[in-house]
């Protein structure tokens, strides 16, 4: 991993019989209202951290990062990437569509948010982030 990825802590979604609250909260709040939530508290624990929110178009992603980015602004949330999910047949329509994004990332710099379907588009952009630090 450490070839792949930069410093920095990787921290994932709570779904575990050992936290039972935090697993009863995935499964009944909304997905943006348990992402915001969760990125809140990643914000109270790692304040001074430059952040990069990576997510897809299959749930709210695009809508809590934005929401998160208008909350903390562009000193803590350095980029956003949101895959667009081609490969679902559930996926073609509005999920995917650019008046989406748009409205998700309303008064988020343009430069900050990228949509991507290909891996190879995220690589380039990580590698660049990586070599300007």
């Amino acid at each position: 991993m450490r070839a792949t990825y930069p410093r920095g802590p990787i921290l994932l979604r709570d779904a575990s019989w050992m936290d039972l609250s935090g697993f009863l909260a995935s499964l009944t709040q909304g997905t943006q209202a348990y992402k915001r939530a969760r990125i809140e508290r990643l914000h109270r624990i790692l304040p001074r951290r430059k952040v990069v929110c990576v997510g897809d178009s299959t749930q709210s992603d695009p809508e809590a990062y934005g929401d998160i980015y208008r909350l903390f602004g562009g000193a803590w949330i350095k980029r956003i990437f949101i895959r667009k999910v081609t490969d679902i047949a559930q996926m073609d329509g509005a999920k995917n569509e650019p008046e989406r994004f748009e409205k998700a990332f309303r008064d988020v710099p343009r430069g900050v948010w990228t949509v991507f379907e290909d891996p190879a588009e995220l690589y380039e952009a990580v590698d660049g982030l990586v070599s300007s630090n």
